[in-house]
């Protein structure tokens, strides 16, 4: 018993570090010797989770289900897996089967909102995470959670302090930060929100995503800009028509549009933390990016170029070909931007377009899977700033959910759920 203790604890370490694979050669040599160690199954379950082997994890948990019936763990493990495979009515009924073996951990009733929230089932999502709450009012992921549902339900004010309150019990809690992030970018608040992505990325520094948001957060603020900057270049472009005038207003407006719009993306530079703003001059410098901008502005200037030297009689007939143009550039910047998002997100997509219906975010952590002790250094990919459906396929990096953890002592004598009840 010592030995498979001591066995099972040095694959537990080895989950932590993310060695997945040697975690499960040494598991499946300590089921093949100890066959009915359901333990060793449910570690076995969370090696295949962390190494995206959502299949062959939910059939290992299936297993451990099978030598511990009323164990609650296999049930979280599986519900997991079923996320990452889309299926989320099997998702829902692991978590409601977890809820009914251990009623009394807060853990079981935040996978059974997670599972819930993936199934658009919102009412039941956030019944469960008022259960977690009630068992746990101190628990952070308790209320990291309880946010998200907040969030998917559009109650923004809730949503905020949820995730305040987590960060404020665990100041480590990228998920909340990321939360957070997307709540400001809901209201419009790209400079917040990039603020919320910043410190993700300083508390979990060994993790992608958050610098990805950020550069995604720009993305969708250059194209909003490019969309102003169009629509009033358009606006003005009728003027010589309209009003005959003559052409110094009319360069005066353009140039003074010109100074606005670069004035606007100074004062947001100005605003942004020292750290934010290489990764700004960094993504402004991107070939794309850059690209989009000069098709932007170029396609403008050709335009009022038209326009300012076409005699007045023959404004008429040119004003559709300059306005052709100024549409034709902005669509063009848009599809740059666009083929930006997704060369950055290899794949990654998720919802939240803006004006071009392209750019998309990743963003907050699937936190640890093994322990109790608030090691938030996963991340999750969801939509920043899309629909309820946002949670549906946004399934946590690399498998590995707040609620999957267990203490490293829960083979030892007596109980293991009575142990799994009081992490400490």
């Amino acid at each position: 018993m010592i030995e498979l203790r001591q066995e099972l604890a040095r694959a537990s370490a080895m989950l932590d570090v993310r060695r997945y694979d040697e975690a499960s050669r040494l598991l499946a040599r300590i089921v093949a010797a100890e066959p009915d160690s359901g333990r060793a199954w449910c570690l076995m379950a969370r090696a295949h989770l962390g190494a995206d082997r959502y299949a062959e994890a939910v059939e290992v948990a299936n297993r451990a289900v099978t030598l511990d019936p009323s164990d609650e763990w296999p049930h979280r493990l599986a519900s997991n897996a079923l996320l990452h495979l889309g299926n989320y009515s099997d998702a829902m009924r692991a978590a409601q089967e977890a809820c009914r073996l251990a009623p009394s951990f807060w853990q079981t009733h935040v996978c059974l909102a997670q599972a819930a929230l993936a199934a658009h089932r919102l009412d039941a999502a956030d019944d469960a995470a008022a259960q977690a709450r009630a068992l746990a009012p101190n628990e952070p992921d308790v209320h990291f959670i309880s946010g998200k549902v907040s969030l998917s339900r559009g109650d923004l004010p809730t949503a905020r302090e949820h995730q305040e309150r987590a960060v404020a019990l665990d100041p480590a809690h990228s998920g909340a930060m990321n939360e957070l992030g997307r709540i400001r970018l809901r209201r419009n608040d790209p400079i917040g929100a990039i603020r919320h992505f910043l410190s993700a990325a300083r508390a979990t520094p060994d993790e992608q995503i958050y610098a990805r948001n950020i550069d995604v957060v720009i993305l969708r603020t250059v194209s909003r800009t490019i969309y102003v900057f169009t629509l009033i270049a358009l606006i003005l472009i009728w003027v010589p028509a309209v009003s005959h005038t003559s052409r110094m207003p009319f360069a005066i407006g353009l140039a003074s549009l010109c100074a606005v719009t670069a004035a606007g993306f100074a004062w947001m530079m100005h605003r942004l933390p020292p750290a934010a703003r290489v990764v700004v001059r960094r993504t402004l410098r991107a070939p794309r990016v850059a690209g989009a901008l000069a098709l932007a502005v170029g396609g403008v200037a050709v335009a009022f170029g038209l326009v300012a030297f076409t005699p007045e009689l023959d404004i008429g007939e040119i004003l559709p070909i300059a306005v052709v143009i100024t549409v034709a550039a902005r669509l063009a910047a848009f599809a740059a931007l666009r083929g930006t998002a997704r060369r950055q997100l290899r794949g990654r997509l998720l919802l939240g377009s803006v004006r071009c219906q392209c750019l998309r975010v990743l963003v907050p952590p699937a936190e640890r899977a093994d322990r109790w002790d608030g090691q938030h250094d996963r991340a999750a990919e969801q939509p920043v700033d899309g629909p309820d459906s946002e949670h549906g396929r946004g399934s946590e990096r690399r498998g590995e959910r707040p609620v999957d953890r267990v203490p490293d002592d829960a083979d030892a004598v007596g109980g293991e759920h009575a142990q799994r009840a009081d992490p400490g």
